[in-house]
């Protein structure tokens, strides 16, 4: 069950991480209809018809439709919309210290496993700081984490 929601969550991910991003909804025939628009709307309609025609994978595999393949959206913005979008039920894995949403952002920080009992303890005696931080946006979140690994012995060296 935990990798079909790993999975369902990073598929989602990856197709709403393009409407997010500082450049746009990236390439594809929704980027192709949508030119000249600008603003979140415009670029989430874009990314819509880019994800649900498939149109952008296969012109991110082939070069086509606009689409350079050797294009790749970074880890760092990749934690940071999964932290924008999973706030609540990530600050509820947080007060458990455990869960798919929390265990995910720790495969995202490349968390090894025998390190994320410790992540995962970390971010529950860290919660109402870590909290504080997301309600100023993710990457304020982000940062009051590596803080806090910072001050982590077995963490530290997860930290940005």
């Amino acid at each position: 069950m935990k990798r079909i929601i790993m999975a369902a969550t990073l598929t989602l991910f990856g197709m709403a991480s393009t409407a997010y991003g500082d450049s746009g909804p990236g390439c594809g025939w929704g980027t192709t209809v949508f030119k000249g628009q600008s603003g979140l709307f415009a670029h989430t309609m874009a990314a819509t018809t880019n994800g649900t025609s498939w149109n952008q994978w296969f012109g991110l595999t082939s070069g086509t439709a606009g689409c350079d393949p050797d294009t790749v959206v970074s880890n760092e913005f990749q934690k940071k919309l999964f932290v924008a979008s999973n706030m609540d039920l990530l600050s509820q894995d947080m007060a458990q210290g455990r869960g798919d949403h929390l265990d995910a952002l720790a495969t995202l920080m490349n968390i090894s496993e025998k390190d994320k009992a410790g992540f995962f303890s970390l971010t529950q005696s860290q919660l109402a700081t870590l909290l504080n931080a997301a309600s100023k946006g993710a990457p304020e979140m982000l940062s009051a984490l590596d803080e806090a690994m910072r001050a982590h012995p077995e963490l530290a060296k997860y930290a940005r």
